[in-house]
C-alpha cells in the first residue's frame, strides 16, 4: 500500500505541463481545500480503471500511466476515457489504482501528449472514503461568493501582516490580516484579483510551491483560492 506522504520544499520536478507545472512535492499550503482544488481543476469526474502501464524509461524516473474511464463528470469537459499521468516519486497519487474500483478524481490536463494528472497531495481517491469531498462538491453549486485563503511565512508564520485583494476590472479593495498562525481568509465577489501582502517594512510573494499564483488569481462563484506566501529576498 501506498502511504500519505509529508510535504517537501525544496525540489521541483522539471517540467511543464502546458500552463501549468507539475510537481513531485506537494504544493502549499495544505491541506488542500475540497473547494480550491474543485474550482481550480480542469475537470473532476468520477471513473473507474480500464488499463494500467508501468513505464520504465532508461535515464528518466518510471512514472505509470493509468487508463480511465469515466462514469460521470462533475466539472469540466473530459474524453469518455482517459489517460492519467503518475510519477512513480514522492509525488505520486497517494492511493492504490486498482480495477474493479471507482474514484474520485481532481485532474489537469497534460497538453503536450494529451495525458491528465492529478495531485497526490489534494483530494482525488477511492469513491468509497470519498463521502465528505463528494458533499462539499454538491454545495459548491450553492455559494454565491468565493474566497481567497492561505498562508503567510513557511517554517515561521507571520502573524497580523496585511493582506489585500484587488479585483482588476473594477479596482475594488479588500482586506484583512493573518491569524497568529499565519492564515488568512477572505471572502470575496467572483473574479480575477491580484493579492499583497505587507508586515511592517516587509514584502512578501508568492512561493515557488504555491497552489496559486497571487498575481492572477481567477474565482468563480463559489471558488476558492489557496497562496503560500514567503518573504521576498
Amino acid at each position: 500500500m501506498r502511504t500519505k506522504h509529508v510535504c517537501f520544499w525544496l525540489l521541483t520536478l522539471a517540467f511543464v505541463c502546458g500552463s501549468k507545472t507539475a510537481v513531485g512535492y506537494c504544493q502549499n499550503p495544505q491541506p488542500r481545500l475540497v473547494r480550491a482544488e474543485y474550482s481550480q481543476s480542469d475537470a473532476v469526474v468520477i471513473a473507474h480503471l480500464v488499463k494500467s502501464q508501468h513505464i520504465v524509461p532508461q535515464e528518466d524516473q518510471d512514472y505509470h500511466l493509468y487508463t480511465f474511464r469515466v462514469d460521470k463528470v462533475l466539472r469540466g469537459n473530459i474524453p469518455s476515457e482517459f489517460v492519467l499521468w503518475d510519477e512513480n516519486s514522492s509525488g505520486r497519487l497517494a492511493f492504490d489504482v486498482l480495477r474493479g474500483r471507482k474514484y474520485l478524481l481532481f485532474v489537469d490536463h497534460r497538453t503536450e501528449k494529451g495525458w491528465w494528472t492529478a495531485d497526490g497531495c489534494g483530494n482525488s481517491g477511492e469513491l468509497s472514503k470519498a463521502a465528505k469531498a463528494v458533499a462539499e462538491i454538491q454545495r459548491i453549486s450553492l455559494l454565491q461568493d468565493a474566497l481567497i485563503t492561505g498562508e503567510v511565512g513557511l517554517t515561521t508564520p507571520v502573524e497580523h501582516a496585511t493582506v489585500v485583494a484587488v479585483r482588476k476590472n473594477d479596482g475594488r479593495r479588500f482586506e484583512t490580516q493573518t491569524r497568529d498562525d499565519g492564515r488568512f481568509t477572505l471572502t470575496v465577489p467572483m473574479g480575477d484579483y491580484s493579492v499583497n501582502v505587507t508586515a511592517g517594512e516587509k514584502d512578501f510573494v508568492t512561493d515557488s510551491l504555491s497552489y496559486e499564483r497571487a498575481e492572477a488569481v481567477r474565482l468563480e462563484r463559489g471558488g476558492c483560492a489557496q497562496i503560500q506566501f514567503v518573504a521576498s529576498d
